[in-house]
């Protein structure tokens, strides 16, 4: 049964539009850039439709359901997945959690009343966005993180899981933004786990700042994990705020995770010239060890064998309208063996096009060497990328890499390739698009600011992703899928769904759930009526696609009763007819 909803309809009042990464200014020093390179590196098409080539294998789609999608702007989407198939998802500005084999929600909560804890919701103008989630697989616990407002209202909400069922209940903690006093607050976090740490990476942006002034420095807050999971009064961390090379600090630091199990107690962070239209250099962030202990931080510049530069915005078919990209931040990595794997959005000189650079990091610890290359197809353009260890066959460590993607002829979707140690496969489309993604009065539409991506620590090979495609109203559709390695033992064969149908909870007070299937691609009403057959109400006319589909609705408005819900094809067929109770 759906537990914890925040109100008999679901809703939640939220900012329109989050703050764009770093600052509203920095956004526009970002687009001055992006027309800067567009003369450097102007857009060229094949005269032939781009086709698969690769010899290297594709991954498999395992499991796949939308996930909810009722987000801000932009949705901010992230997620974990335990070892008994919770998935949890986290937007702007709710947390759900999905049975991994159906898609099922068994929890949905704003991210306000799950932290209510911390005692940040008398203040006015609070609300929680950018959040981001993590799985311990050796404490069997989740951890998460997510902002409140911005300025001096501006605090770090922490929260760690009581056990290893995440609708559960949650200990939660909060660090104030402006902690050094100097009008900063904290913004774009990314997050990591050792073995006995939990690591969260942000920028220290200036109260009210142009640009150029507004960013002061990168900060690191390495925290204790087991004073989270006992529920400890306070927690032991420290910070590390004076990350820089050369004199300039470095901004955006991106934790790393270990690609096949936990690492630790050293953690590793990556950061480039993400502003620049075109450089070669990383920086490689290590603090050796523990809370205490005496080692120093140190920064290692590592250059790249191929150069990255600052993507341009995506294409959609309504060409009134743009997708933000973004910078050219490090989004997603993970280290195994002596290997670092990582990605960002990067413009392909070549064609430009907004495509992925992923990188390989080689002796990493010792005396480290990077190989750059670039993933993108000229009649699209990738952005919002995440990768994840897939498995070493051959003595190669492969990823699984998946992102957004849209172009001129080809709606906002998500997708995926596989990396198996020396070259890319073809994309296989998770997701595709349903329509162009609308959501402000601007030609440029924010599109993600991340993505989701995580090993299933209980079957490796096997990777869970988080990402977006546009719906038919012309909003975010946000979905999950398991994605198998090729060379993944028993990976089972996809066959169509035969027709079914499931609602639950029967009775119930409030929401229900009706799981039903298409043999075709088509718009479905959903007609409620009573139990002489009298229309009651309509539900929203929604497009589905051909095989298994959810739709979730909120039965409180109605007196109880006995009620049908009747599920009606474009066509005027009927699909299916459900009764259920509402007591």
């Amino acid at each position: 049964m759906l537990r914890d909803l925040d109100d008999k309809y679901g809703t939640a009042v939220f900012s329109l539009e989050a703050a764009d990464p770093d600052g509203m200014q920095q956004q526009a020093q970002l687009q001055a850039v992006k027309q800067q390179e567009a003369a450097h590196f102007p857009r060229k098409l094949n005269t032939i439709k781009w086709k698969a080539t690769s010899s290297v294998p594709a991954p498999v789609v395992s499991y796949n359901f939308v996930a909810d999608s009722n987000t801000g702007v932009p949705p901010d989407n992230y997620m974990a997945i335990n070892n008994n198939s919770q998935a949890v998802s986290v937007t702007n500005t709710f947390i759900s959690v999905h049975n991994a084999t159906t898609g099922a929600y068994t929890l949905r909560k704003g991210l306000e009343p799950l932290s209510a804890s911390v005692g940040l919701n008398s203040l006015l103008s609070d609300y929680r966005y950018d959040p981001k989630v993590v799985y311990d697989p050796e404490a069997d616990r989740f951890i998460c993180v997510m902002l409140n407002a911005i300025d001096s209202r501006n605090y770090i909400v922490l929260g760690f899981s009581q056990t290893n069922d995440p609708t559960g209940s949650w200990n939660f903690y909060k660090f104030y933004g402006d902690y050094m006093g100097d009008t900063t607050w904290f913004d774009y976090p990314a997050i990591s786990i050792t073995h006995n740490e939990f690591f969260l990476t942000g920028n220290k942006i200036k109260y009210d700042s142009s640009w150029q002034a507004g960013f002061i420095r990168t900060v690191i807050y390495q925290v204790r994990k087991q004073d989270g999971y006992n529920g400890d009064t306070a927690l032991t961390y420290q910070i590390w705020d004076s990350v820089a090379y050369n004199g300039s600090y470095i901004r955006c630091l991106y934790p790393l995770n270990a690609g096949d199990g936990v690492q630790g107690p050293a953690q590793y962070f990556l950061s480039d010239r993400d502003f620049d239209v075109l450089n070669d250099s990383f920086f490689l962030v290590k603090i050796p060890d523990t809370i205490g202990s005496s080692g120093a931080l140190t920064v290692t510049p590592v250059v790249s064998s191929l150069s990255y530069g600052v993507p341009p915005d995506a294409r959609q078919p309504d060409t009134s309208l743009s997708l933000a990209t973004n910078d050219n931040r490090v989004l997603g990595g993970f280290i195994t063996a002596n290997e670092i794997q990582f990605v960002a959005t990067s413009v392909n000189p070549l064609n430009g096009s907004s495509g992925i650079f992923h990188g390989v990091i080689s002796n990493y610890a010792t005396s480290p060497s990077l190989t750059g290359r670039i993933f993108s197809i000229d009649t699209l353009d990738l952005g919002y990328p995440n990768i994840s260890y897939a498995g070493n066959t051959g003595g190669a460590n492969q990823s699984i890499l998946s992102f957004n993607y849209s172009g001129p002829n080809t709606f906002p979707a998500f997708g995926a390739i596989f990396f198996d140690g020396t070259g890319f496969s073809d994309m296989v489309t998770i997701r595709k698009g349903d329509s162009t993604i609308s959501m402000l009065a601007q030609k440029q539409q924010r599109w993600g600011d991340y993505s989701g991506s995580q090993p299933l620590w209980s079957g490796l090979g096997a990777v869970w992703v988080e990402g977006i495609f546009g719906t038919h109203l012309r909003k975010y559709g946000n979905y999950m899928a398991e994605l198998r390695s090729p060379y993944y033992t028993a990976v089972p064969t996809q066959v169509k769904t035969p027709s079914y149908t499931k609602l639950y909870p029967n009775p119930t007070l409030d929401f229900v759930n009706l799981e039903f299937s298409l043999d075709e691609d088509q718009v479905v009403d959903f007609i409620i009526c009573d139990i002489s057959g009298r229309v009651v109400d309509h539900l929203p006319r929604t497009f589905c696609h051909d095989g298994r589909n959810l739709i979730q609705f909120n039965s409180a408005p109605l007196a109880p009763g006995i009620y049908f819900i009747k599920c009606v094809g474009q066509k005027g067929e009927q699909v299916t007819t459900s009764k259920f109770i509402r007591q």
